[in-house]
């Protein structure tokens, strides 16, 4: 293989389609042929629920699942406009190149992991990276001529990374910033002006739901303090994503290349804004290694020129293809057999998760099924035996689309088996599992109230001990309309009290209840006790009781609680 990749290449033209041709058909194989990510069913629920929004992402992925599930209900349906896109990326990489070189392009794009493995995987990554190279294919015609035509299809290049996944708006800011004539230009204006008119639907939902996204992406994740750990993962796992052998020299090439034109520009500007933008939220939290995904089409074209300009650095790659290519080929294989997770691996999502519902859905015998802190194991469960399941949020986890959804109507009043996959001692009943250890226990008459939208105002005054507040609790449908949502007298306003650096929180009854609520308002009157006037930097949230003692629903964002003197 190493000697094919040094010789000429003949008949370039068949070489390259069967190039495209092996790369599709083994990316829909491995897509049919591998249990799903965690993740990937949780999207897959979006595709049940169509809307303009989701709590953690814009809705493309549920689009994109629900076209490819109509056509084939399995994972390869799931996966399929995935790795047609994963596939249409990787081609427009190669027409980004301003100087080919195949066998430079073939060795380096068989040897990511990224491109192939993620490739087929069905998370918001791969339709961003997607809409990225369409928008610097779009951006290299814009600079050449600026007509209405070129205008549109900037515009909508632009709004498909931003209905992708909130990262594509560094793509454009970087973009503007390499080349700030642009914004002297009308038709620039009028390409932004286009992708905000049809991104705009998307953006009235989150003013309708008060925003949940921009709060917990840009607020609620925010670590309490940082961890040294948070950078030196970042770069260990850009190294990774990037490689996972050449990662180091794709990066060192990409951040030395010299830009010769605007294209270039724009590609160096978003390579070093994106990676340079997350290494600073390194400062706030954990960073994920795959957020700098859109920096992925600036890598690898500009790690391209630079590598075909040199030809000692470029011999790297090839002598690292064959070791790299069959380490990605060996994790393929391992994701598609059908065998026990591995214990090398602390959480093997591929493997037994039919297996898994299928003893989850014999111990509940009938009963409702009711997962505790997790919005990926009720997707599973959901996507592998056809039936409902519920993912309760409490108020020391986050909040997710399961606060949105109305499958909790599904489980209310109805006997339940409530499952946690953590040791909390409230679940004394095991259970288990090719996944390992289930906790669980039945509950005879099921409540919770998540899909109850509690907002306050931004700062909640306590003066002194006394909190008073008027809270606003916006209910849907499903919960305002059933008919037992008078009967469970316990379904009292909780306040969660913590200092955001440390882990522990108080909860508060308010003892102000669900019911109690006039057109949506609910007044809240209460002491806070005397142990809480230690701290200055209080934040709270607020849930309410559910059927699980001591467990109530998250049902809010963060908020700061002010403390001033008693007057």
């Amino acid at each position: 293989m190493d000697t094919f990749l040094q010789q000429p290449l003949k008949y370039g033209s068949r070489i390259k389609a069967a190039f495209y041709l092996l790369w599709l058909a083994t990316g829909l194989l491995h897509a049919g042929n591998s249990g799903l990510f965690d993740d990937e069913a949780y999207y897959w629920i979006y595709a049940q629920y169509p809307s303009m929004g989701y709590f953690d992402h814009p809705p493309m992925i549920g689009l994109l699942i629900s076209c490819g599930y109509a056509l084939f209900a399995n994972e390869l349906g799931l996966r399929l406009f995935i790795v047609l896109m994963s596939t249409g990326t990787v081609w427009g990489i190669d027409a980004l190149l301003r100087q080919r070189n195949d066998k430079l392009f073939y060795a380096m794009a068989l040897s990511l992991g990224l491109m192939q493995v993620g490739g087929i995987i069905a998370v918001p990554d791969i339709p961003l990276m997607f809409f990225v190279v369409l928008f610097f294919l779009a951006y290299r015609r814009f600079l050449e001529q600026q007509g209405w035509k070129e205008c549109i299809i900037v515009g909508l290049t632009i709004a498909g990374m931003l209905y992708s996944k909130y990262h594509g708006v560094l793509i454009v800011f970087f973009t503007l910033l390499s080349n700030l004539q642009l914004l002297r230009k009308w038709p620039t204006w009028l390409a932004g002006i286009l992708a905000l008119a049809l991104f705009s639907p998307h953006l009235y939902w989150q003013y309708t739901h008060d925003f949940p996204s921009f709060r917990y992406h840009l607020f609620e994740r925010n670590a309490s303090y940082y961890k040294f750990e948070y950078t030196t993962e970042y770069f260990f796992g850009q190294i990774l994503l990037a490689g996972p052998l050449i990662g180091w020299l794709l990066l060192w090439a990409a951040g030395t290349k010299k830009t010769i034109d605007q294209l270039e520009k724009a590609l160096k500007w978003s390579f070093f804004g994106i990676y340079g933008f997350f290494l600073i939220n390194t400062l706030k939290g954990r960073v994920e290694a795959n957020w700098t995904a859109p920096a992925f089409i600036s890598l690898f074209v500009l790690a391209h020129q630079h590598l075909n300009e040199r030809e000692n650095a470029a011999k790297w790659v090839y002598r690292l293809f064959i070791p790299s290519f069959m380490l990605v080929l060996t994790v393929r294989i391992y994701m598609m057999l059908d065998i026990d997770p591995s214990p090398l691996m602390p959480k093997d999502e591929f493997h037994r998760n039919p297996e898994w519902a299928e003893v989850i859905r014999k111990k509940a015998n009938g009963r409702a099924i009711v997962f505790v802190n997790t919005y990926q194991r009720p997707s599973q469960y959901m996507f592998y035996t056809g039936e409902k399941a519920y993912g309760l949020n409490n108020i020391f986890y986050r909040r997710n689309n399961f606060n949105f959804w109305p499958v909790e109507a599904d489980v209310f009043g109805k006997p339940a088996l409530v499952i946690s996959h953590e040791n909390y001692s409230y679940f004394t009943d095991t259970i288990h599992s090719p996944r390992g250890f289930i906790g669980s226990r039945h509950v005879d008459d099921y409540f919770s109230f998540s899909g109850v939208d509690i907002r306050s105002p931004a700062t909640v005054a306590a003066h002194g001990r006394k909190v008073t507040t008027t809270l606003d609790l916006q209910i849907p449908e499903h919960i305002a309309g059933h008919p037992r949502i008078h009967d469970f007298d316990t379904a009292q306003i909780i306040m969660a009290i913590y200092v955001r650096d440390k882990k522990k929180a108080t909860l508060i009854q308010t003892g102000s209840r669900l019911r109690d609520a006039r057109n949506g308002k609910l007044d809240i009157d209460l002491e806070l006790p005397e142990s809480l006037l230690q701290e200055k930097n209080y934040q709270i949230k607020w849930g309410i009781n559910t059927a699980i003692p001591g467990w109530p629903s998250l049902n809010s964002s963060d908020f700061k609680l002010e403390q001033t003197p008693e007057s």
